[in-house]
């Protein structure tokens, strides 16, 4: 296996895809907080540029005196390097913007002479899904530690020597052509989106996060069994995208529904992504590198359009479907009669590639999740409640840092806190899913309120009791991007008791929308007794949305102790914890905490 050369470019190529989906990671989400999310005509622009850099192939490969594949390997490494270990945002940027094209650099001199390396694709999808699944979801250039710094120099050491064996190798090749590479974009988009996504399928099997990414690792591995078949016929093609379309409405449900969906997504990926990474036929002649840029490039920039339209939407189904579609199209014009020489001789290898990392990842997992028990509370009759908005993890200065907002949380002791801005998967916001990562930090239980279509950004609960209830909605009315509420039913002491989460419209003139966002959210509380409700209302004191929160019988608990400091960056004061008059507010505070571009607000509330 080690003398053949085809191996080394497979291994190389798994090992670029690895990277470069952590690049992606970063610069997406980093490009987001740092440009501002508002201005989203620029953030469209400068990631279209970005992804449109395997058009600059041809002139680095001249500038190199033709050592393209040497050049753009030590740019990815210099790259990814930084990036393990530079904090400051503008830097994190401009080092993941250089290694996404330094990664596509590779692929063209690996591919374009190497047709079979094309499955390391696959095998470097199921790297990463380990990787991410023995970090908690958490990938690793956001994992500072002695753990995460030694697997990233593993990776890029291997990634070396794998490039040097195929660039000294002078062996036999396998040319190829370029159409292949226009569904690369679209084929890791639905990985970002889909079938590599464990926040989604967390989130709609229900299933723990060692159940679901095993979910989505057999699906891969049972797509790479099923490529000697698949490939034999036309039919093959027929019946993998009529799975995977179905796979892909499927998994839009919840419970077993959906889990079948994401299986079957994930497996028709697996089978039609490794048909167009081989390129169909191998040629005589490949296809030339600019021919192959220029493909590569319009399928990034198909991509960015399609995503920029799934995350303004708040996750547009449409657009897993037309994902797929695209990708399925590819396939078809690329579906070959036979495969190339030695393919089938090389998927145990590939095989093997993902099933270690992926057991060993799964294992790991097992072993260190701890059973969340309630935590044992003195006597009293009083609860300390916070709401705090987490943007996603990233602070004032536009880093992205969990485990800050994890120490914010804990520094306060809480018995219940109430969370707005949360990710469980979203490529513009790290595609960690932060809600279990945060339930796992701070041993406390976690009930998920869903605002966007696909269910993966919303508000949450986290709670040392386990919710008796939960009740979510959705508003009907908004201008930006998908709001909503999340309410639990506790029994903190002998009695229940109802907390709520919420995070209304935000461009200050919407007022009118949040009006309209108030009224469903008085009707789906009206029933909830004893209650407190928080959250990030984007409405300052004697605002019309405070005002008619105040008719309705609320109580401004942080105002009837003092607690009025200004709770976001610019000053304002918008978050707010509410009661009905059952409670009684006893102490309360604005902490002046930047993990978030929001602060915490802190009640103690004596129950009735």
């Amino acid at each position: 296996m080690a003398s053949d050369v085809t191996w080394w470019a497979g291994l190389a190529v798994a090992l670029a895809v690895v990277l470069g989906l952590q690049v992606t990671r970063v610069f997406v989400s980093d490009l987001v907080f740092v440009v501002d999310q508002s201005r989203r005509l620029v953030l469209l622009g400068l990631i279209a540029i970005v992804f449109a850099s395997p058009v600059l192939a041809p002139l680095v490969g001249r500038l190199s005196g033709g050592r393209l594949l040497p050049v753009a390997t030590v740019l990815l490494v210099a790259t990814r390097a930084g990036l393990q270990f530079v904090d400051w945002p503008l830097a994190r940027l401009i080092l993941a913007a250089v290694g996404f094209a330094a990664v596509n650099w590779m692929l063209i001199p690996l591919l374009r002479w190497r047709a079979r390396a094309g499955l390391g694709i696959l095998a470097g999808a199921g790297l990463d899904l380990a990787l991410r699944t023995a970090r908690t979801t958490i990938d690793l250039p956001w994992n500072p530690g002695l753990g995460s710094h030694l697997a990233t120099a593993g990776l890029l050491v291997l990634l070396l020597v794998a490039v040097v064996l195929v660039v000294a190798d002078r062996g036999p090749v396998e040319p190829r052509g370029a159409l292949g590479f226009f569904a690369f974009g679209p084929a890791l988009g639905l990985f970002h989106l889909l079938t590599g996504n464990i926040g989604f399928a967390i989130v709609h099997t229900g299933w723990p996060l060692a159940a679901a990414s095993a979910l989505l690792g057999f699906a891969l591995l049972v797509g790479l069994a099923s490529f000697p078949l698949a490939g034999r016929h036309w039919l093959g093609w027929v019946l993998t995208a009529l799975l995977g379309a179905g796979g892909c409405w499927l998994a839009w449900d919840d419970g077993w529904r959906a889990a079948i969906g994401i299986a079957a997504a994930a497996l028709a990926w697996t089978v039609l992504t490794g048909v167009v990474a081989l390129g169909g036929r191998p040629l005589r002649v490949p296809a030339s590198v600019l021919r192959i840029a220029s493909a590569l490039a319009l399928g990034n920039l198909l991509q960015v359009a399609l995503l920029f339209r799934y995350y303004t939407a708040t996750g547009d189904h449409s657009i897993v479907l037309a994902l797929f579609g695209l990708v399925a199209l590819f396939a078809a014009l690329e579906w070959p009669r036979a495969w190339p020489a030695g393919t089938v001789a090389l998927l145990p290898h590939i095989t093997l590639l993902v099933v270690g990392p992926l057991a060993g990842a799964l294992v790991w997992q097992l072993l260190t999740t701890r059973v969340q028990e309630p935590v044992p509370r003195a006597g009293g009759n009083d609860l300390l409640v916070v709401t705090y908005n987490i943007q996603s993890g990233y602070d004032r200065q536009h880093r992205w840092d969990l485990e800050a907002t994890a120490q914010a949380i804990e520094r306060l002791q809480p018995d219940i806190v109430l969370l707005q801005e949360v990710s469980r998967g979203w490529l513009v916001t790290s595609s960690a899913d932060q809600l279990t990562w945060l339930s796992r930090r701070l041993g406390m239980q976690a009930a998920w309120g869903p605002a966007s279509d696909d269910g993966l950004w919303g508000n949450a609960v986290l709670s040392h009791g386990q919710p008796l209830e939960i009740r979510t909605t959705r508003f009907r009315v908004t201008e930006n991007l998908q709001r909503g509420a999340v309410a639990v039913r506790l029994a903190p002491h002998t009695g229940s008791l109802w907390v709520a989460s919420t995070h209304l419209d935000d461009p200050r003139q919407a007022v009118t929308v949040r009006l309209a966002q108030i009224e469903e959210l008085l009707v789906f509380l009206q029933p909830l007794r004893p209650l407190v409700l928080g959250g990030d209302f984007n409405a300052e004191p004697g605002s019309p949305e405070l005002i008619r929160l105040s008719e309705s019988g609320l109580i401004d608990a942080a105002a009837a102790v003092g607690a009025t400091d200004p709770t976001s960056a610019d000053d304002r004061r918008i978050d707010y914890l509410f009661i009905t008059d059952e409670l009684r507010p006893l102490a309360g505070s604005v902490p002046p905490i930047s993990a978030s571009d929001h602060r915490p607000v802190v009640v103690r509330l004596a129950l009735p």
